[in-house]
């Protein structure tokens, strides 16, 4: 009789060929799913968790964090936002470029790996950052191992410059070099699509009228800034063939466009959006001042609206957190003038009961999460089924949660270093993580602790030779 790593017995376990959940007994062997099963007999394992009652979802993905790692590690790091995100489900992160220094060559990319390969808890991609001003290196990136590239379209404050230099674009001619370039690599683009001349236009009006309040970084980025220019990356995308993601969509109008351009059979456009944009409007700038304040802003009740129905009709691909941590101190800065505030609120732990929450109000069905926060990551970015899904031969990947339990967020007790700046603070939520497992290892089990740090292993992109 085979002797296994580990069995998980009892738990209702997601299908994603069924949609559905059943009570199934899943074995490990050597970091894989050896099968999965109805319950039959105990098969001698060096472990057996016992889930019943528990929720077996697929390892979650994150494919939009922010662990500022190296270079500005006082607002979070790597061990910090690893262990965030195993405490939260997630068994794979991809973390951006934007740190200090920005990603934008091969040498680089390494750096950076060096630096943050032996603080992962979970396994982890990284970003390369595109730009004119690095295109001969995008194909050097892509082969050191980049899962993807990403692109702003709005240019930052001058004194965040050093976070985003070779990272942002900001008209259409520049934009279609680099996505031809990239489009290349085989990888995805992804686009942070916001207007910079329209955005730069109405801030300089707000600045003029002695704007300073919380609600005029809302009037600064109105809905059509982001609509312009996911507009301006669809169209690119289908001249040029590249593979597009659309990051955090926020508005009504743009999940619109996404869903005119899925309807186009040779149509190459994912998009994603994230939690806050789901549960707040703008009146939280009111409420929270700079620590609502994040890129683009809070919208509408029609516009959460939109975007609950675009994840359910499959317009908008995935839920991500955009996890973007600043401290205390950062965003005091704007409690009298907003524009003076850093954007970017913490999230990576957050995400699954937030989602789990939302489908026991009836928002989004129970069976989608799995596919909106892992399969359709996985899928997205060429890496299903080894990651994404749970099926025999996938890396043994594997949150366990208990969806019945209901508790309350406590920032102080989150693993981010900007808990003080938390907006879910005090939420009631459903759905608590039991246990991650990446590979067969257990790198979380809830009133017991952590795995060790390195735990986590790079994913690589697959990028074309």
């Amino acid at each position: 009789m085979a002797t296994f790593d580990l069995v998980i017995r009892g738990g209702k376990v997601y299908s994603a060929a069924e949609g559905t959940f059943s009570e199934k007994q899943i074995c490990i062997s050597e970091g894989k799913i050896a099968s999965i099963e109805r319950p039959s007999g105990r098969p001698t394992a060096s472990r057996t968790l016992d889930a019943e009652g528990m929720l077996v979802l697929p390892g979650l993905i994150d494919s939009h964090v922010h662990f500022r790692d190296p270079g500005l590690t006082h607002k979070e790091d790597f061990e910090t936002g690893t262990k965030g995100a195993a405490a939260g489900g997630v068994s794979l992160v991809f973390d951006m470029p934007t740190t200090v220094p920005v990603v934008t060559n091969a040498s680089l990319f390494r750096e950076k790996l060096e630096t943050i390969g032996g603080k992962a808890v979970v396994d982890f991609a990284l970003f390369g950052a595109a730009a004119i001003s690095n295109l001969e290196e995008i194909h050097k990136l892509a082969r050191a191992g980049a899962v993807a590239f990403k692109t702003y379209t709005v240019s930052p404050p001058k004194e965040r410059l050093k976070e985003y230099e070779g990272s942002f674009i900001t008209n259409s001619g520049e934009l279609l070099q680099v996505m031809e370039r990239v489009s290349k690599t085989g990888l995805v683009h992804c686009i942070h699509a916001e207007d910079d001349s329209t955005i730069g236009c109405l801030t300089d009006r707000m600045k003029f009228e002695g704007r300073k309040d919380p609600l005029a970084h809302y009037d600064s980025r109105p809905n059509f800034t982001e609509a312009q220019a996911v507009f301006d990356a669809i169209t690119l995308s289908g001249a040029t063939g590249a593979r597009v993601h659309i990051v955090h969509v926020s508005t009504a109008e743009a999940a619109t466009l996404l869903r005119q351009a899925k309807l186009g059979k040779s149509s190459q456009v994912s998009a994603e959006t994230c939690p806050h944009y789901l549960y707040f409007t703008k009146e939280i700038l009111q409420r929270k001042g700079p620590y609502a304040k994040y890129n683009p802003p809070a919208r509408n009740q029609e516009d959460m609206q939109a975007l609950i129905a675009a994840i359910n009709d499959g317009s908008i691909d995935v839920v991500v957190t955009d996890h973007a941590p600043h401290s205390k101190e950062e965003k005091e800065k704007g409690a009298e003038d907003i524009f003076r505030a850093p954007p970017g609120t913490p999230g990576v732990e957050t995400r699954l009961p937030l989602l789990l929450t939302m489908s026991y109000k009836g928002l989004i069905p129970l069976e989608s999460i799995p596919r909106i926060s892992s399969e359709s990551v996985a899928r997205i970015f060429n890496l299903y089924p080894r990651k994404g899904a749970l099926s025999v031969g996938s890396d043994a990947d594997l949150a366990i949660v208990d969806y019945g339990k209901i508790w309350q967020i406590k920032a102080e007790k989150l693993q981010t270093k900007a808990w003080e700046t938390v907006l879910f603070d005090g939420m009631e939520v459903r759905g608590r993580v039991r246990q991650t497992i990446v590979r067969g290892n257990i790198v979380y089990e809830d009133e017991v602790g952590f795995g060790k740090m390195g735990t986590g292993e790079l994913i690589r992109g697959e990028a074309k030779p």
